[in-house]
């Protein structure tokens, strides 16, 4: 405790500045360290119940739309509650279009594991957020812009649903890291303008 009462000389850091937050406007995120950013969501791709050649076309499409890619992401993964109605909506769809009736038996019983696992709080999914961030200077927003436009049509094109996260769900993404028992509720007032 002393040492970190030596950095700080004894003040305290408030929560904006320990997150290195100045501002957040539409989809751009901007840092007390002068740092201008721009956060993708990367839906998750089901592997395991991709057939083999399925496996490979999606991932020669991914070397392929990103191959050109020469700037510095982050990507952050995180370990969140999972919401098991897109995972229904898939499987079920699966399920649907199989004429395997072992295939179909097992998907159902896939979905019953995943809901009563979800139910209990016992099962988990991982998020992929990309950070694409740059110096702020003039025109930085609108080149950030650009290029996580260009981002989310490469994934696309490979077969990768991705989307640019706006205010309100780059606010969810910091209260996962402060929370990790909030997903998309309980988002404070303070942060949300009074003119909104």
């Amino acid at each position: 405790m002393k040492i970190l009462d030596k950095l700080l000389k004894n003040k305290s850091l408030s929560c904006s500045d320990e997150l290195n937050i100045l501002d957040i406007e539409n989809n751009i995120f901007y840092s007390i360290d002068g740092y201008v950013s721009l956060y993708i969501k990367v839906e998750s791709v089901l592997f395991e119940y991709l057939s083999i050649d399925e496996k490979e076309r999606i991932i020669k499409n991914l070397i392929k739309e990103l191959s050109g890619e020469n700037g510095v992401i982050k990507i952050i993964v995180m370990s969140l509650p999972i919401s098991t109605i897109d995972v229904d909506n898939y499987l079920n769809k699966i399920r649907n279009d199989s004429q395997n009736s072992f295939k179909r038996s097992m998907l159902l019983k896939e979905i019953e594991d995943i809901n009563r696992l979800s139910y209990k709080g016992e099962m988990i999914e991982k998020q992929i957020i990309i950070q694409l961030f740059q110096k702020a200077e003039d025109g930085s927003e609108e080149k950030l812009q650009r290029r996580g436009k260009e981002l989310t049509f490469k994934l696309r094109n490979a077969g990768i649903v991705s989307s640019i996260l706006d205010k309100k769900e780059i606010i969810q993404l910091f209260n996962s890291f402060l929370n990790m028992n909030l997903k998309e509720e309980c988002i404070n007032d303070i942060w949300s303008d009074e003119n909104e």
